[in-house]
C-alpha cells in the first residue's frame, strides 16, 4: 500500500488537468513549457512504475507432461502471501511457481479460492510483510479515465504498459458480468496484470486480448468480492497432474517425485545426505525370501538410483543401485556417510548407460542378497543387519532418475519361450550372423584390403541397423496385434455386463504406451471403488449413494475435466486419467461407470452428439408401477445435471432417442475416432493407422473408415494392406457408383503390389 501524500507528490503533473506553475520567488512565474511538462510526467510516472513493481509477479506453469508451460502474471493483495491472478494462468491443477521481480521464487502452498466463470484465483505462498497493491472501487471507473500496468507480455518480465478506459460492457448481453473494456497493449504473458489507475489503486485484471490493442479486464470489485469468501484447498490435494498416488507410494527426503503413464520420475536433491530421497512403496511386504524388481534409467550416469528394501525407517535400508557407470550395493544404518556401509561396487558389461536397465533383488530369508541387472548376477552377499522392512526407490544426487515396472513378490514366475517361437527367432536372426568380438588378426586383414575397407565396413553396419529396424517394426506391429486382439475378445460376450470396459478402455491406451501394468490400475478402481463404499451411510438409497460418488470423486478425489489440454491424448489414455484425475468427458465417464458398477449402482454411458455424460436409472422395485429413477452426471463438470442442462451441454435439441444408454462397444469405439482425430491433427499417420486397425477390428462393419484406412494405407505406401481393405469394399457393394474410383486405386495397386518384391 502506498502512502497517499507519496502518490499525490509523485502524480501532480499526471493527473492535473491545469498548467503546473513554475515554483519560485517569483509571484509571476512562466508557465513550464509543454517539454518540461511532458518530462515531469515521464519521470514521476517513472517513480509509481517503480512502487508498484514489487508486489507483481511472474507465474511460470508447466504443461500436462510436466515440461515448462505458459507464463502469466499475478499481484500482491495481502501482505501474508496472498497472490491474484487469473484462474487460466495457474490452470486447473496444474503446478506452478511464483517470482517476483528480486528473483525470490515460491512454491504455492494452496489454493484459496477460484472463480472459474469470472477467470479469478487467489493463491497463497509462504511469505509475509509483503508489498500489497491496493484494490479501487470499478464502479468508479469511467472510460477515458488513464491507466497503467505491469505484466509479463511474450515474456518479458514486469514490462510497463499504459493506456485509457475504453468502455465498461458485458461479452454476453445480459449475464450480468461486466467487463473493463481497455486499451492498452496485451499480449500473452499479460493475463493477471493489475490495471491501476493513476492513484496506483487496482481497478481491473487483463484477462482477455480481443484485437490489436485492445483487451478486457476483469473488474476489481469482483477480485474484492472472491477475497471475502475464501475455501483453501491445499497443494496436496490441488496437484493432480503427476501426483503420486497415496494408496501405492510414500516420498520421503525432499525432492520432486511424479508418477505418469507408468513411469516415475525424481528430480532435485533430496534432503538427505548426499541428495539422498526415498519412496516407499505403501503396498504389503512379504517376508523373506521374495524378490523385488525395477527398470531404472539415469539422467546422467554421475546420478545413482535404484532399488531399496528391508528399511527401518527413512534412514535406514539396503540399496542397490548404479552409480557413476558401477553397480553397488550398501547399507544405510543412518543419516549419513559415517553411518553408510558399501557392501560392494562391482562393474559389469551388462549394465547399458544411458538406458533402461532391470535391477533386481532376490532375499532368501536367510541373509543372502542376491543382485542382478539385466538378468546377469553382479552380486551375491550375506549380510544380517537388517532382516526385514519396507521396499521401494531411493535416488542420489542431482542429476534425475525414472523409474518403471516396480513389482515385487516372493518368487517372479520364469517365462519359458516355446521351442516353436525360438525356431523362428533363430530363423529371422540367422542373416545377421552371431555376435563376437573381432579379432585382432582379422583387423590387421582389413586394414590390408585399403581404403575402401572403412567404408565397406560402414555400409555392412547400415545394413545390420536396417535388419534391426525391421525387427523392431516387426516387434511393434505384433505388439499392437496382439492388444488389438485382447481388446476385440474383451469386447465380444453376448451379455454385455459381463464387459469390463475399464479393461477395454485401458487396453486403447496400452496401443500407444507399453510401459504401464493394466492390472495396476483395475487394482486402483477396486481400491478406489472400496474407499468411497466407505463413505455410504448406513442404510442408504441408491440415489444417496450416487451422490456420495459424485462428492468423492469429483470435489475430494479432485476429479476433474480437461480444459487447457483438452485436445491432448492424455485425455483419452484412461492409466494416464486416473493418475492425472483429469480427461475428456468420455473418458471420465467410464471411470465413473466402472466406478458405479462396482458399487452396485446401475450406471451407463450417454453418447450424445458433442458430449458425454452417464446416467443413473433405477427401475422401480418387482411388483410396483412408475417410471425409472434417472439422474444424469456430467462427469466432465462433476455434478449432476437436468435433461435441459445436458442439451446445454449438447449444443443441440435432443430426442427422447439420445437418452438410450450406449454400448460398451459404441463407447469404445468413440474413443478410438478421438484418437483418430488427435492423430489428424497431429500429423501423426502411424497412430492413425493403430487406431484405425483397433477400430475396424471391433466394428469391422464401419466402411466409411474401412475406406478412410486404404487411402491412409495407400498413402503410406502399403499397398498389400490397402488392396485388401480396397477387395472388401468393392466386394461388398459391386455394383455401387461410387465404386468406379476405388477400381481404379485397385487397378494400379495390383500393378503395384505385382512390381514390388
Amino acid at each position: 500500500m502506498f502512502p497517499r501524500n507519496q502518490i499525490l507528490s509523485l502524480l501532480l503533473s499526471a493527473c492535473s488537468v491545469s498548467p503546473v506553475v513554475a515554483k519560485g520567488p517569483d509571484a509571476n512565474a512562466s508557465i513550464l513549457s509543454d517539454l518540461e511538462l511532458a518530462k515531469r510526467d515521464a519521470e514521476d510516472f517513472e517513480k509509481l512504475a517503480k512502487l508498484v513493481k514489487p508486489s507483481v509477479v511472474v507465474i511460470e506453469s508447466v504443461d500436462r507432461l510436466g515440461r515448462e508451460g505458459g507464463r502469466g502474471t499475478g499481484f500482491v493483495v495481502r501482505p501474508d502471501g496472498v497472490i491474484a491472478t487469473n484462474f487460466h494462468v495457474i490452470g486447473e491443477h496444474r503446478d506452478f511457481a511464483v517470482r517476483f521481480a528480486d528473483g525470490k521464487t515460491f512454491r504455492p502452498r494452496s489454493i484459496l479460492a477460484v472463480d472459474r466463470d469470472r477467470d479469478l484465483a487467489l493463491v497463497k505462498i509462504d511469505a509475509k510483510d509483503l508489498p500489497v497493491l491496493t484494490l479501487g472501487d470499478s464502479d468508479k471507473i469511467t472510460p477515458g479515465q488513464s491507466i497503467f500496468s505491469l505484466g509479463n507480455p511474450l515474456g518479458y518480465s514486469h514490462s510497463v504498459s499504459r493506456g485509457v478506459i475504453a468502455a465498461i460492457r458485458e461479452l454476453q448481453e445480459g449475464d450480468g458480468r461486466p467487463m473493463v473494456q481497455v486499451a492498452i497493449p496485451i499480449e500473452p504473458g499479460s493475463s493477471g496484470s493489475p490495471t491501476l489507475d493513476l492513484e496506483g489503486k487496482v481497478i481491473a485484471m487483463l484477462a482477455i486480448k480481443s484485437g490489436g490493442a485492445m483487451g478486457f479486464g476483469i473488474p476489481s470489485n469482483a477480485l474484492e468480492r472472491l477475497m471475502e469468501r475464501e475455501d483453501p484447498v491445499p497443494m496436496s490435494k490441488w496437484l493432480t497432474i503427476g501426483a503420486l498416488d497415496g494408496l501405492e507410494w510414500k516420498a520421503v527426503m525432499g525432492a520432486a517425485w511424479k508418477q505418469r503413464a507408468g513411469i516415475i520420475s525424481a528430480n532435485g536433491l533430496g534432503s538427505g545426505f548426499g541428495g539422498r530421497t526415498v519412496c516407499l512403496s505403501q503396498r504389503p511386504v512379504h517376508d523373506a525370501p521374495y524378490e523385488l524388481e525395477v527398470e531404472v534409467r539415469l539422467e546422467d550416469e554421475s546420478g545413482a538410483a535404484g532399488l531399496i528394501f528391508h528399511g527401518k525407517d527413512k534412514e535406514r535400508h539396503y540399496g542397490f543401485y548404479p552409480t557413476n557407470g558401477s553397480l553397488r550395493l550398501t547399507c544405510f544404518e543412518g543419516p549419513n556417510v559415517f553411518t553408510w556401509s558399501i557392501l560392494k561396487t562391482v562393474e559389469s558389461d551388462a549394465y547399458l548407460p544411458g538406458k533402461w536397465n532391470r535391477l533386481r533383488v532376490r532375499l532368501d530369508g536367510e541373509g543372502r542378497i542376491i543382485c542382478s541387472v539385466n538378468d546377469k548376477v553382479v552380486i551375491d552377499l550375506i549380510d544380517f543387519t537388517f532382516k526385514k522392512g519396507d521396499v521401494g526407490l531411493c535416488k542420489f544426487r542431482a542429476p534425475g532418475a525414472e523409474f518403471r515396472r516396480f513389482r515385487h513378490s516372493k518368487r517372479f514366475q520364469k517365462s519359458e519361450i516355446p521351442p516353436r517361437l525360438l525356431r523362428e527367432i533363430s530363423r529371422l536372426t540367422n542373416s545377421l550372423k552371431e555376435g563376437r568380438r573381432i579379432r585382432p588378426y582379422e583387423v590387421n586383414g582389413l586394414v590390408d584390403q585399403g581404403e575402401q575397407a572403412p567404408q565397406a565396413l560402414l555400409d555392412h553396419a547400415v545394413e545390420l541397423e536396417r535388419k534391426a529396424d525391421e525387427l523392431r517394426k516387426a516387434s511393434r506391429e505384433v505388439r499392437e496385434r496382439l492388444i488389438i486382439s485382447e481388446l476385440t475378445h474383451s469386447l465380444a460376450h453376448e451379455d454385455e455386463r459381463a464387459v469390463d470396459l475399464l479393461r477395454s478402455a485401458l487396453l486403447i491406451a496400452r496401443l500407444d504406451n507399453e510401459h504401464f501394468d493394466l492390472q495396476t490400475y483395475l487394482d486402483k478402481a477396486e481400491r478406489l471403488a472400496e474407499r468411497i463404499r466407505n463413505k455410504f451411510p448406513d442404510k442408504a438409497s441408491g440415489e444417496e449413494k450416487l451422490k456420495v460418488l459424485v462428492a468423492q470423486l469429483f470435489e475430494e478425489m479432485g476429479f476433474h475435466g480437461s480444459t487447457l489440454d483438452y485436445q491432448h491424448r492424455s485425455n483419452s489414455y484412461m492409466n494416464e486419467v486416473i493418475d492425472d484425475r483429469e480427461g475428456l468427458p468420455i473418458t471420465l465417464s467410464v471411470l465413473f461407470i466402472e466406478l458405479a458398477n462396482r458399487l452396485e449402482l446401475p450406471v451407463s454411458g450417454l453418447g450424445l452428439p458433442g458430449h458425454f455424460i452417464a446416467m443413473y436409472r433405477e427401475q422401480p422395485a418387482k411388483g410396483k408401477d412408475g417410471q425409472a429413477k434417472e439422474i444424469l452426471i456430467d462427469p466432465f463438470g462433476g455434478k449432476i445435471v437436468s435433461r435441459e442442462e445436458a442439451e446445454e451441454l449438447s449444443g443441440v435439441a435432443l430426442t427422447e432417442e439420445d437418452f438410450e444408454p450406449s454400448s460398451k462397444r459404441e463407447i469404445i469405439a468413440r474413443m478410438l475416432r478421438n484418437l483418430i482425430r488427435s492423430a489428424e491433427r497431429e500429423l501423426d499417420p502411424q497412430a492413425r493407422l493403430r487406431y484405425l486397425d483397433a477400430l475396424l477390428a471391433i466394428d469391422p462393419e464401419d466402411n466409411y473408415m474401412r475406406a478412410v484406412r486404404a487411402m491412409a494405407l495407400y498413402a503410406e505406401g502399403r499397398f498389400a494392406r490397402a488392396l485388401e481393405d480396397i477387395d472388401q469394399l468393392i466386394d461388398e457393394n459391386p455394383d455401387g457408383p461410387e465404386m468406379a474410383p476405388l477400381r481404379e486405386i485397385r487397378d494400379r495397386l495390383i500393378e503395384q503390389v505385382t512390381e514390388d518384391p
